[in-house]
């Protein structure tokens, strides 16, 4: 911005200098009709900046694809614990890891660890789980 203000104030500073040394006639005309034209486009500089699109932001995608899968994969999660609260009455931790990929979001894997020891218990939310059509499915016990 620094940089911007003194760019300005020269080229305004520059026109009106100009502006007074040249002698009246054709010439006078042309050369301030071309100082103030250089004095507008310095001063729209900022504007046009905002619609110039580089080739660094061309190559980069418009959306953070890895902040959408950890929030998608966070909620996913914490929806899984309470389901599985509610229908089995186990307490545990999920972790639903949702990746992107052609062009949509897809569950990748479900990791599920449940806070007691029952072998029933896994065996039963892993086909609740493969019944949901989830895949790449971990469930074990927590080891204390």
């Amino acid at each position: 911005m620094k940089i911007y203000l003194l760019t300005a104030t020269a080229v305004i500073f520059l026109s009106v200098i100009v502006s007074l040394i040249i002698p009246e006639g054709k010439l006078n005309k042309t050369t301030v009709f071309v100082m103030r034209m250089a004095c507008i486009f310095v001063l729209i500089q900022p504007i046009t900046g905002i619609f110039k699109i580089s080739s660094d932001s061309a190559d980069k995608p418009l959306y953070d694809y890895q902040y959408i899968c950890k929030v998608y994969s966070d909620n996913q999660s914490d929806q899984l614990e309470k389901l599985l609260l509610e229908k089995f009455d186990a307490e545990c931790v999920c972790a639903v890891n949702v990746v992107y990929g052609d062009g949509q979001f897809k569950v990748g894997s479900v990791s599920v660890e449940i806070n007691e020891e029952n072998g029933e218990l896994i065996s039963t939310i892993y086909e609740y789980l493969e019944e949901l059509k989830y895949i790449n499915i971990t469930v074990y016990a927590k080891s204390y």
